[in-house]
């Protein structure tokens, strides 16, 4: 299996008592083995602490926690800092990946190691823990600003995403290191797309969905 790219998959997790054991089993039956490198569950000081279950280390979850919140983004910063994979995926603490998620985004890696994958966005059922409401085509996931600093959805005939709608998406780890990961100033949700997308950009990268 020499040379297959190997996947980080972080998940930022505060207070996600219903779903982090979930997510983290979705994760795991979706990816093949020898693409699976870890799960880096990163408990943004939950209070009582994630608990640490049973099938963890079958699923290759990896545990970080912090003593002392540093919100979403901080979270991230941390699992992304920490992963040891060649591509880093970060999702939420809530959801379910296709089962053939990880295919575009190693293609799009091995292709261009300085691109960011998107991933198209559904809904889910967290009762059923069941994908509903799949969008036609490719769903939205573009986004971009004016100058008058306003944040909008678009959509064209081509890949490419301007900026990103948020913190869902697939790099390789020498591409995150390279940027320098998220700004360390930044902590709660909200703003983070925008400086990655920029940086992404302006640094020579491309970003595609």
């Amino acid at each position: 299996m020499a040379g297959l790219l190997t996947l980080s998959v972080v998940l930022p997790c505060a207070f996600e008592y219903a779903f982090m054991e979930r997510t983290a089993r979705s994760v795991w039956e979706a990816t093949p083995a020898e693409r699976l490198k870890e799960i880096v569950i990163v408990d943004d000081a939950s209070d009582p602490p994630l608990e640490h279950f049973a099938a963890a280390e079958l699923y290759k979850v990896r545990f970080i926690v912090h003593p002392k919140p540093l919100g979403l983004i901080g979270a991230k910063r941390t699992g992304g800092d920490a992963a040891v994979g060649d591509v880093i995926v970060f999702f939420d603490c809530h959801v379910k990946p296709d089962a053939n998620y990880w295919i575009p985004f190693v293609k799009h890696l091995e292709a261009n190691p300085r691109r960011v994958v998107v991933p198209v966005i559904t809904e889910l059922d967290v009762d059923k823990w069941q994908e509903v409401n799949r969008p036609r085509g490719g769903g939205m996931s573009k986004c971009y600003l004016t100058f008058d600093a306003q944040f909008k959805w678009t959509d064209d005939n081509t890949d490419f995403v301007p900026l990103m709608s948020g913190g869902l998406l697939a790099m390789r780890k020498t591409w995150w290191d390279e940027l320098s990961g998220l700004d360390p100033e930044m902590r709660g949700w909200g703003g983070e797309n925008i400086d990655q997308s920029l940086r992404i950009w302006r640094c020579g990268g491309e970003i595609v969905s």
